[in-house]
């Protein structure tokens, strides 16, 4: 006899289904290099921070202009900006800080980003790299990053989690959350359409 789900059982198996597969994160490891992807609030940044104090990386790649438009007599602060001053404030050498100040979208993140660090390592030397960004992003992350990035690279999902942010276990409890979610994963569609993304 087949068992019958109701509503309530495949309502709640389609979000854990949507939360398992946008939601990445892994273990923090030893990386050659964290690459942070810029975004409007700040909290990108705070897991490249924690791999840096803990010895886990030297270097910091922070990447992202932003997607605004910036016009004569504005306050606006590009994002990298923003990311940097905050590592900076957290007392990562400037050193230790790559900057990508041209991107404005997650395709740009990681195609620009991916110039810079040829230039200054060579990919051949680079077998591991950390990831940060927003917790409900790293799906999009990952598969971006497995289209433009050589495909010998471990890579390691280091979402934020500061509570600001939409988290696994809190993203459907308002109306925002799920709609900020369903827009990622529509996101997901249509860089998969234009062939910037790999790994499904």
């Amino acid at each position: 006899m087949i068992e019958k789900i109701s509503d309530h059982d495949s309502f709640f198996s389609s979000r854990n289904a949507i939360s398992e597969f946008l939601f990445l994160s892994d273990e923090p490891e030893p990386v050659d290099l964290c690459v942070v992807l810029g975004a409007p609030s700040p909290t990108n940044i705070e897991p490249a921070i924690r791999l840096y104090g803990s010895g886990l990386t030297k270097y910091i790649l922070i990447t992202g202009f932003g997607p605004e438009v910036q016009k004569a007599n504005d306050t606006f602060i590009p994002e990298y900006a923003v990311l940097r001053d905050l590592a900076l404030k957290a007392k990562i050498p400037e050193n230790a800080l790559i900057l990508e100040t041209f991107a404005m979208n997650t395709l740009e993140n990681f195609t620009l980003s991916s110039i810079i660090i040829e230039a200054k390592f060579g990919w051949k030397n680079i077998c591991s790299v950390a990831i940060a960004g927003k917790p409900m992003h790293m799906r999009r992350a990952l598969m971006t990053a497995r289209k433009h990035w050589p495909s010998h690279l471990k890579l390691i999902m280091q979402p934020s989690k500061n509570t600001i942010d939409l988290q696994i276990d809190t993203w459907w409890q308002t109306k925002n959350g799920q709609q900020r979610v369903f827009g990622e994963l529509k996101a997901i569609a249509e860089y998969a359409m234009k062939s910037h993304i790999a790994g499904f």
